[in-house]
């Protein structure tokens, strides 16, 4: 577990926050992040349209920022075998947003799946891991096998933003059992640009679930407020 005098360097998610993806924003007046706001601006539809939609997923929340002590947490949780962190995380997500993800009408919760052979050497999925623990701590069904990831692609930390989106296409495949879900929860470790989700979302939502909601532990900044 992560020491009490750890958790207080960390820098929860807290109001205000951006509406789609709740990434912090400046001001309570501030209704998207510039990203999200991006994205709208250019689609000119809602975000919740399904022609050609600003976004694949209806609402993202996050726990914690992706910044200082907490880099170090998520790096060993992912690399390191320090699974014991997927509790806390899944502890602080079921409190935060338990009743969310209820309000949501969430059936299931799925994580964003890694490459075979990446999950072979290390032994985990630390999405998993987190989406396993949240769904047992809420009552809701755990579905490990909705998503696979068929491409091994380059780590995301490496590329530009179109790039990430590029190196994305079709990187996921759906089970055709999801058809049955009309509301999935994902689960990641970090949202940065939010490229994954997105394309997993896609993924989700042309298999026929309806609408896909977010959940990650930590979340980056943004292009215009990265510090």
């Amino acid at each position: 577990m992560i020491h009490g005098n750890c958790k207080t360097l960390l820098i929860p998610v807290v109001q205000p926050f951006c509406f789609h993806c709740g990434r912090p924003v400046a001001g309570l007046g501030t209704e998207y992040c510039y990203d999200c706001k991006r994205r709208l601006e250019k689609t000119k539809s809602p975000y919740w349209r399904r022609n050609n939609p600003a976004s694949w997923f209806v609402q993202g929340r996050a726990l914690y920022v992706y910044q200082g002590p907490v880099r170090r947490t998520m790096y060993r949780l992912k690399y390191s075998n320090r699974r014991e962190y997927a509790e806390f995380f899944a502890k602080e997500a079921a409190a935060r947003y338990g009743k969310w993800i209820r309000r949501a009408g969430v059936e299931t919760i799925v994580p964003i799946p890694v490459y075979w052979k990446k999950q072979k050497k290390r032994g985990y999925n630390q999405a998993g891991l987190l989406a396993e623990q949240i769904a047992e701590l809420l009552g809701l069904a755990y579905e490990p096998e909705a998503l696979i990831r068929v491409r091994n692609t380059k780590p995301q930390k490496e590329l530009g933003e179109k790039e990430r989106k590029n190196n994305l296409k079709s990187a996921f495949q759906a089970a055709d059992f999801v058809v049955k879900y009309n509301c999935i929860l994902l689960i990641d470790d970090i949202y940065t640009t939010g490229a994954t989700v997105e394309s997993a979302a896609r993924t989700l939502r042309e298999s026929g679930v309806k609408e896909v909601y977010v959940l990650t532990a930590c979340i980056g900044m943004g292009a215009m407020q990265e510090v």
